[in-house]
């Protein structure tokens, strides 16, 4: 960052004002008359639930909208930022929740997109390798090689490479929309360290999170958004979680997470010596009817592969499946839901959902098959289940013919879950369901998860979320290095015993 910026950000106090902004959508007033501020050198923190305008008011700031009404000034100068180009030459820069990296293309040419340097009329490959070094090793990825492909790194690799193309324009206000949502606790960790430092350089940061452990941790200023309006602005010595809650939700929430207990039934999927070289090996575990089934484990565990090679989306090497005392060999995501078992990607957009079709189509794409006729698609024999599911997750707007790419993110989630729900599974594989979600949401999802093991249902549950985990699993698998270390039954179950056992500790 240039010390012309720094000394800009610093004599000016205020680096970003918004007065009275407003974003109206067809039918809907996103952002009502709202006041926001951020400081130089300061962390606030922008939170509210699921459509409650944060993404929407941080957009105006990053130039997406050219019709709102409102002032927004920058070091006290007022501009209007109706184009990105605009928000990015006035030194913002805005980190997404969801990857907006070039998959075809390499590390070094998304960091230095728009400005690869070059040396006469060709690319200076040199001067690119030094630059996205620089760039890399702000965020603790300097290991890695600027030339990779993009799809040769891993999603929370991704997402710091994100942070460091946004870094490399060397911004003076930087928004960041859930940047710890595919990172690991460590990762996570790394980029308080990294925000503490922008700090002290006197960058303003914007920090959207639904984790409000983070908010605490990262913060100096919260604000609330609710139904588009500011509920209020507090320093983060002034305000309690709880009532932080009442703010987003406006009723007071005095439990979390669902605690109901869980009673071994018959074994419903059993695994034995499964194997995947690389990624996890000799892997056995049995689940049960009526089980949440936990599974926990640093990044780079082999989770998520497991879980792929279960559905039949990643070749096994060796091993055995079994679906209620049956040997079954899964090649393809169809065989798997055709046998009962359903997996939700915690890569929603890229895997999950189709967020070009609307919400009835995306709910009923698992369907298909059942919905076919003599050769016809009958749509409307679906609607009534698409109703049903919409009303049950409280998906908003609840229109199922709403583009899902136009939810929001937590909305998007629930319609993820509603396409495997409509498939009335008796295995569901859920991975980070409720990553990116606010606490309304989460309890929605988690109350459907209760449901469903209630009525039988095997539910194995992939989750970072330590307090999620912890209460609705009635036993946590502990994975280490591609191998399940532990069992931990529910009553040894707590926070800091499954994060120690996480790290290989207390074996």
């Amino acid at each position: 960052m240039s010390d012309e910026v720094i000394r800009s950000a610093e004599s000016f106090g205020v680096a970003l004002e918004m007065k009275s902004v407003s974003k109206q959508f067809v039918g809907t007033l996103a952002v009502d008359n709202v006041d926001f501020n951020v400081k130089a050198g300061e962390v606030h923190a922008l939170i509210g639930e699921n459509g409650a305008g944060k993404s929407t008011l941080m957009k105006m700031i990053a130039g997406s909208f050219d019709d709102y009404s409102g002032d927004i000034y920058i070091n006290k100068k007022k501009i209007d930022l109706h184009t990105p180009a605009h928000a990015k030459k006035n030194g913002i820069e805005m980190i997404y929740q969801e990857l907006s990296l070039a998959m075809p293309l390499s590390i070094a040419e998304n960091v230095l997109i728009g400005r690869l340097p070059k040396k006469g009329l060709f690319l200076d490959r040199e001067q690119i390798v030094n630059e996205t070094k620089r760039c890399l090793e702000m965020v603790g990825l300097d290991h890695l090689d600027p030339m990779l492909q993009i799809e040769e790194i891993s999603q929370h690799e991704g997402q710091l490479v994100e942070i460091a193309k946004a870094l490399g324009n060397n911004p003076h206000i930087l928004v960041m929309d859930e940047p710890t949502s595919a990172l690991s606790r460590e990762e996570v960790e790394r980029l308080f360290s990294i925000i503490h430092n922008l700090k002290k350089s006197g960058l303003a940061i914007v920090y959207i999170s639904h984790h409000l452990p983070e908010i605490f941790e990262v913060a100096d200023r919260v604000t609330v958004l609710r139904d588009g309006k500011k509920i209020g602005t507090k320093g983060i010595n002034e305000v309690t979680s709880g009532e932080l809650v009442q703010m987003m939700v406006g009723k007071s929430v005095t439990e979390f997470y669902s605690h109901t207990s869980h009673t071994k039934k018959n074994k419903r999927l059993g695994v034995e010596e499964l194997s995947r070289y690389g990624f996890f090996h000799n892997v056995s575990f049995s689940a049960y009817e009526g089980e949440i089934l936990g599974i926990c484990g640093l990044s780079g565990a082999g989770r998520s592969e497991l879980a792929r090679v279960l559905v039949g989306l990643d070749e096994k090497d060796s091993g055995k499946v079994f679906l209620d005392n049956k040997e079954i060999i899964l090649k393809n995501m169809g065989q798997a839901v055709a046998n009962g078992i359903i997996y939700l990607t915690e890569n929603r957009n890229i895997e999950g959902l189709a967020l070009r079709l609307d919400v009835k189509e995306n709910i009923l794409a698992g369907l298909i098959p059942e919905l076919i006729k003599k050769g016809i698609y009958q749509e409307g024999e679906g609607i009534d289940k698409v109703n049903e599911l919409i009303e049950e997750l409280s998906i908003y707007p609840p229109d199922p013919s709403r583009i899902v790419g136009n939810l929001s993110g937590g909305n998007q989630q629930k319609v993820l879950l509603a396409k495997w729900m409509a498939c009335e599974p008796r295995v569901m594989i859920l991975d980070e369901p409720t990553r990116g979600v606010d606490i309304g949401a989460k309890m929605t999802i988690h109350q459907s998860i209760e449901r469903l093991s209630g009525e039988g249902n095997t539910v194995i549950l992939i989750s970072s979320d330590l307090p999620e985990l912890v209460s609705l699993s009635s036993r946590v698998l502990i994975m280490r290095k591609g191998k399940i270390i532990k069992e931990m039954a529910k009553e040894e179950c707590t926070e800091e015993s499954v994060l120690l056992a996480a790290n290989g500790e207390g074996l």
